[in-house]
């Protein structure tokens, strides 16, 4: 049995000189520094205009570690990451607790992000070096990572065009309306009997009077007005209602106007007497004008809003644009429903080192199998030039003609669970010889279930234990330049696992 409880001193804690005695000598951050200060990061040094006037900037293999550090966790916000820079020891160790701001950490990811390409090659560099890729067996997959944008931030281009157009002529209305108004004058200004002066402090006390006595008088009636609506009046139907009432104002303020007009003969004093005012420039009568051209903009706006709607019902295929990020794409998911983003695409070797990675807008598969393989044979051209990619592995998704009779190394594309109900593959001799060397019992199915071990599981690990889901930046290029980093820190990762470093 225990003693006792132990106690907790919180106000005293002497904490090591040294920061890197605050973790264990086997912690992941320790050789991603290591990592990155053997990586040649001029490149990103020639974003910065050194020499001139200013502060200091970051150092960017702090900064570079910084990212590789947060992104390894699935922190991805700068915001987030400024954060951990202060209280979490990894981060300020990386720092030098000296926290950068979430500023400048977004500024970097967006001004040097082009440059991440290179640091994949690197660091991919260092995996070969330590023996970590075998390019016998490769896999290929993509996956669908979400934008910066909703699916509810889809428009058709006639949507685009109406919105457009309505707001031009809304901001044409108000412009005119203001100048025949205003004329030269901003309209902001006080009127005479409100300027200061003497008077002002009176009409003041006397406009209060009057709204307590209104008030008094309400509470005293209890008058209470009921508003009764029709639930199946439509909004043109409703704007044409208001139009017809505004034009009986006009007329009944014409006919106002008309009868306090004074004769000719009392208005003409002599030849120095001033015509008779016209019944358009009562103040009444350009009001109810004023309102009879609103009533009528109303309409004209409810009438196409209502053509619009109507053609909305109607089956036609068309064109959609995202205003959040135009570049993204509804892409559809295996189980189900939409995710407004992009197809995220990599070759993965046997020990689970990401060889290529790239982003697209296509939804589908069957037209990237041919891209992907130019890009992991340019890797290792690149890379492994004494190797060559023995075969490549690729799920149904992937399976068209082109596909398997373009030139390349060897592959082994899978043709679905039941060909024989595409009729396009079953009377296809190419898909048909593949589906035989992936029949049960082959050497091609005992080498095809790799597939599920390698690729897959990097997925799992990107999505899962990194938590990326979901690009942070905007537009085909900025993910292209996230996702390349993305796969440079999950090598990192590999070549921390392959040196017996645990990981957080």
């Amino acid at each position: 049995m225990a003693r006792g409880f132990k106690a907790v001193e919180r106000s005293v804690m002497l904490l090591p000189v040294d920061m890197l005695e605050w973790l264990p000598d086997d912690h992941f951050v320790f050789a991603l520094l290591e990592m990155v200060d053997a990586l040649d990061l001029s490149g990103l040094e020639a974003c910065y205009r050194l020499g001139t006037v200013g502060r200091q900037a970051h150092d960017p293999k702090m900064l570079v570690a910084l990212l590789a550090y947060a992104y390894s966790l699935g922190v991805r916000s700068s915001r987030l990451i400024e954060r951990k820079c202060r209280e979490d020891v990894a981060f300020r160790i990386i720092c030098g607790n000296q926290p950068p701001d979430h500023c400048a950490i977004a500024r970097f990811r967006g001004r040097c992000g082009s440059r991440f390409v290179d640091l994949f090659g690197q660091v991919l560099d260092l995996c070969v070096s330590l023996g970590m890729v075998d390019v016998s067996v490769v896999s290929v997959d993509g996956t669908k990572i979400g934008g910066r944008a909703s699916l509810r931030a889809n428009h058709s281009a006639d949507t685009l065009r109406r919105i457009a157009e309505q707001a031009v002529a809304e901001a044409a209305r108000v412009d005119a309306e203001e100048d025949a108004e205003f004329g030269d004058r901003c309209g902001d200004e006080l009127p005479d009997e409100w300027k200061a002066g003497p008077g002002r402090a009176a009409r003041i006390r006397a406009l209060v009077d009057q709204r307590r006595r209104a008030e008094q008088a309400l509470e005293q009636t209890k008058l209470v007005s009921v508003k009764t609506f029709k639930k199946d009046v439509t909004p043109v139907e409703s704007a044409q209602r208001r139009l017809d009432k505004a034009r009986r104002r006009l007329a009944s303020a014409a006919r106002d106007a008309e009868s306090r007009r004074v004769p000719d003969v009392l208005k003409t004093c002599g030849a120095g007497g001033r015509p008779r005012k016209l019944i358009e420039e009562h103040a009444r009568v350009k009001d109810a004008a004023r309102r009879v051209g609103l009533a009528e903009a109303e309409l004209a706006a409810a009438q196409v809003e209502s053509q619009a709607a109507q053609a909305r019902r109607q089956p036609v295929k068309t064109r959609f644009a995202n205003l959040s990020d135009p570049d993204s794409k509804p892409m559809p998911l295996r189980g189900g429903g939409f995710l407004q983003g992009y197809n995220a695409q990599i070759v993965v070797t046997d020990d689970h080192v990401i060889l290529a990675a790239d982003v697209t807008r296509s939804p589908s598969d069957n037209n990237l199998f041919v891209p992907m393989m130019g890009l992991a044979e340019a890797a290792v051209a690149d890379h492994v030039p004494e190797a060559a990619i023995g075969v490549i592995l690729a799920d149904a998704g992937y399976c068209s003609q082109a596909a398997i009779t373009a030139d390349g190394p060897d592959r082994l594309i899978a043709v679905g669970r039941d060909p024989s109900r595409n009729k396009a593959r079953r009377v296809n001799p190419v898909i048909l010889r593949m589906g035989e060397r992936l029949q049960a019992g082959t050497e091609g199915r005992r080498t095809y279930k790799r597939r599920s071990a390698t690729v897959e599981t990097v997925f799992g690990n990107l999505k899962e234990t990194m938590g990326f889901r979901r690009f942070t930046r905007r537009g085909l290029q900025a993910a292209r330049d996230e996702w390349m980093f993305v796969a440079t820190v999950f090598n990192m990762r590999r070549l921390a696992v392959h040196q017996g470093i645990a990981l957080a």
